[in-house]
């Protein structure tokens, strides 16, 4: 029986979202499903520019499998540039860090980093009908 996949740790949320070659019809085509743990590492490694270290103790998981991760995704997004093909993002094997919270009001979804309670006020609508994510 194969070991539980341990929950990768993301530092902002990701919205499930798609993209689309331009100029290309592709209702119908095959897409390719990148995970938010897989964008993550991107962000960090090619975006950030963090070592592969740096990135795999913010996620919470072993640099090994933060480099499995890495070549995943760089596959997938290859496979995508190159056929073509609807680039989807979608939740994964994934949790948030500490400290995110949901406004009901106008539906921000922000970090508190300095760890106060959920009494605080939306930073965008200033509402105090706010939720733990």
């Amino acid at each position: 029986m194969a070991r539980p996949v341990k929950l990768r740790r993301l530092i902002s949320p990701h919205k499930e979202i798609t993209f689309t070659p331009a100029g290309n019809d592709t209702s119908g085509k095959e897409k390719v499903t990148l995970l938010s743990e897989e964008y993550e590492v991107i962000k960090l490694v090619d975006y950030e520019k963090m070592h592969h270290m740096q990135a795999s103790k913010i996620m919470g998981i072993s640099r090994p499998t933060l480099t499995r991760i890495y070549e995943r995704a760089r596959n997938k997004i290859a496979e995508s540039l190159v056929e073509l093909k609807d680039l989807c993002l979608v939740e994964g094997n994934s949790i948030l860090g500490d400290n995110w919270f949901i406004c009901q009001q106008c539906e921000s979804v922000f970090n508190n980093p300095q760890n106060i309670s959920t009494g605080n006020k939306c930073p965008l609508c200033f509402s105090e009908n706010i939720d733990k994510l």
